[in-house]
């Protein structure tokens, strides 16, 4: 291949045209991608990073007839904030390091440059697909710390970073999740705990239970466990389904905790900020970079924690850590562990 130059102030003026003529490329990309939890969370629009929300609990109503009057039913509102965070890009790029292999794949794909700007190139082929793969990592085990927010990894909370928090005996949260007691999982009874995780789900929201998350080893050690025990499984179509339940085993690719976790439809949310869609605000020139500029809002977490069923390897406690709370919820006692 000869020798090739090209001009960066050439580059800066060609990405920005390249924008100008693609106004809602980054957001569709972004939106559309394959991120595992986009596809099973429903989405919750606000202003901002924050999301006030509450919801109501009433007691029973329903009592026998008679002409006294007595009164019977209590209304409760409960609060929650939710959060996503503010994210950003500065991809520096000089033009002389990708420039081979720009040229490189046009010529593997036998086109001409003018039928893939190299525009095109940095941001369809080399930035919006770093972008993707990192909002996969961050949203399984991202964890937000403010003092490093220049390092990748500690921009926004994945869900594992959600559900130790709301699961942390130490920082107990005023609205805890529903735990399950299980065995520790392993390659020959996964199959069986996961069962019994699922003949435990408080019954008010059994059947509204479709999902179960977990890591994709111990999905593995789920596949491989049934059938060794019980042959192929005939509920495995375009996905896997439980043995007992029937419900679809969700996959979170780069998952390293072993909990499982479930909760109702429509509970598990993606926060989306009503006007900062997810774009390049700028693009510089800089000695010899070209530098872009990339921002937009990301965050998941549970409209109601208390509808939230997560397994519980360390100790007794099943329900939501009180007899009050259980109560309350799901008009049950509940065993919490004993205590120290």
């Amino acid at each position: 291949m000869e020798e090739l130059t090209i001009e960066i102030d050439d580059v800066v003026k060609e990405i920005k045209t390249f924008l100008k003529h693609n106004p809602e490329l980054i957001s569709a990309s972004l939106n559309k991608a394959e991120i595992t939890l986009d596809k099973h969370t429903k989405p919750l629009t606000k202003i901002k990073g924050k999301y006030p929300q509450a919801h109501t609990l009433m007691t029973d109503v329903v009592q026998g007839f008679s002409t006294e009057w007595k009164e019977m039913g209590k209304l409760q509102i409960e609060h929650k904030i939710l959060t996503d965070y503010h994210q950003k890009v500065n991809y520096p790029i000089i033009p002389a390091d990708i420039l081979h292999s720009y040229f490189a794949d046009l010529y593997a794909e036998d086109k001409k440059p003018e039928e893939m700007p190299i525009s095109k190139y940095i941001i369809e082929n080399e930035l919006l697909p770093k972008v993707i793969d990192n909002i996969q990592t961050l949203s399984i085990s991202g964890t937000y710390d403010a003092a490093r927010l220049d390092e990748f990894g500690f921009s926004m909370n994945g869900i594992e970073t959600i559900l130790s928090n709301l699961v942390d005996r130490d920082n107990a949260p005023k609205h805890p999740v529903f735990e399950i007691p299980v065995d520790v999982f392993t390659d020959v009874n996964i199959v069986d705990q996961v069962t019994a995780w699922e003949r435990k789900l408080p019954g008010k929201i059994k059947k509204k239970i479709k999902k179960i998350f977990m890591s994709e080893n111990n999905f593995e050690r789920y596949v491989l466990d049934y059938e060794n025990k019980f042959g192929q499984n005939k509920f495995q179509g375009d996905v896997m389904k439980t043995r007992l339940g029937k419900r679809e085993i969700v996959v979170l690719d780069g998952m390293e905790s072993d909990v499982i976790f479930g909760t109702t439809e429509n509970n598990f949310r993606r926060l989306m900020d009503v006007f900062d869609k997810p774009r390049i605000t700028d693009v510089q020139k800089q000695d010899y970079k070209v530098k872009i500029f990339m921002e937009w809002w990301k965050g998941y977490d549970f409209l109601i924690n208390e509808l939230v069923v997560v397994s519980n390897f360390s100790d007794e406690r099943y329900g939501l850590g009180s007899t009050e709370l259980n109560q309350k919820y799901f008009g049950i006692d509940g065993v919490t562990e004993a205590a120290a």
